[in-house]
């Protein structure tokens, strides 16, 4: 039997409850221990880096990607992100995405409410991630607390020298302002500005029926001057061919005129009299007529019945 080291004998079976209890704590102490070693290593994505805490205090080294050591229970870490990263304020008060936000509420130079969505493309720089953690915190703190409310006042401040309808028109022109003041106030942030696109705008439901209204207006006005156009071509046609008849037929008159036009127009003259006598079929006339021609001939106009040569009735 197991004795105690007072000598006084226990039983087998306190024996094995206290072997028990060894064995158990040991393997505590065991799982502790392999806890502790893995936990001493980390690794470092390559679009990442991470500041080593210890008690809370960061290092001034910034840990590159690999395979890292920290000393359990005293040290920790924090990762940074260097990454492009979005922002997005283009959800329209709809369903999205955890990372989405309503579109920017903001005003017109002429008072008209606008929603503007944007899509805001940053990144911080190796260099910089140690003194963005100590001044504003981790990549997630830093891009909600310090860049995201600098967009929102840029947008709105850049749309409030705008009028609503010049916001349509010169969409690319208040972009391009936006990105300029984006670029400015980032870099005092420590932010790396890459890009940031106005993707929608949404006005009030009058403002936008005032708008179609106008569109439509200005394509009938458009088609009207394109008639118009049109009719006056087509007028200006006509009277350069009527002109150009009136101007072919006064050469045509010259050119008789000085070729022998009068004995044109008499031999014309008798050209139809002899046809009207080869009508005639030899019938004595009723009545005759002035043919009315400058030729001074009569011609025969039948009236009735009368007999030929034959002594026929015709």
């Amino acid at each position: 039997m197991a004795k105690s080291i007072d000598d006084n004998p226990i039983s087998e079976e306190q024996a094995m409850v206290r072997l028990a209890i060894k064995m158990g704590f040991i393997v505590v102490l065991g799982i502790i221990f392999i806890i502790m070693l893995f936990g001493a290593f980390y690794t470092v994505g390559a679009g990442e880096r991470v500041i080593v805490l210890t008690f809370q205090k960061p290092s001034d080294n910034v840990q590159g990607s690999g395979l890292h050591f920290k000393i359990p229970i005293i040290q920790s870490i924090v990762r940074m992100n260097i990454r492009t990263q979005t922002i997005k304020f283009d959800n329209n008060q709809a369903t999205g995405d955890n990372f989405e936000y309503s579109s920017l509420a903001s005003a017109s130079s002429d008072l008209q409410n606008t929603f503007i969505g944007c899509v805001v493309n940053y990144y911080i720089s190796e260099k910089d991630v140690l003194q963005i953690y100590k001044q504003y915190g981790n990549t997630d703190a830093y891009q909600k607390n310090v860049l995201e409310p600098i967009i929102r006042d840029s947008v709105k401040s850049i749309s409030a020298t705008y009028t609503a309808e010049d916001l349509i028109k010169k969409r690319e022109e208040f972009n391009g302002k936006v990105a300029e003041l984006l670029q400015k106030r980032f870099t005092e942030k420590s932010a790396n500005f890459e890009r940031v696109n106005i993707v929608n705008f949404q006005f009030s439901d009058e403002f936008t029926k005032a708008i179609e209204s106008k569109v439509v207006s200005e394509q009938l006005k458009q088609k009207a001057l394109v008639d118009l156009e049109t009719i006056k071509i087509q007028a200006d046609q006509r009277i350069a061919t009527a002109e150009g008849d009136a101007k072919a037929i006064q050469i045509q008159m010259e050119s008789l005129r000085q070729n022998g036009g009068d004995q044109y127009i008499k031999l014309k003259s008798l050209e139809n009299q002899a046809k009207a006598i080869d009508k005639w079929g030899g019938q004595t006339p009723s009545i005759l007529v002035n043919g009315g021609d400058s030729s001074g001939m009569v011609f025969p106009l039948i009236v009735g019945s009368s007999q030929n040569q034959n002594g026929k009735t015709v």
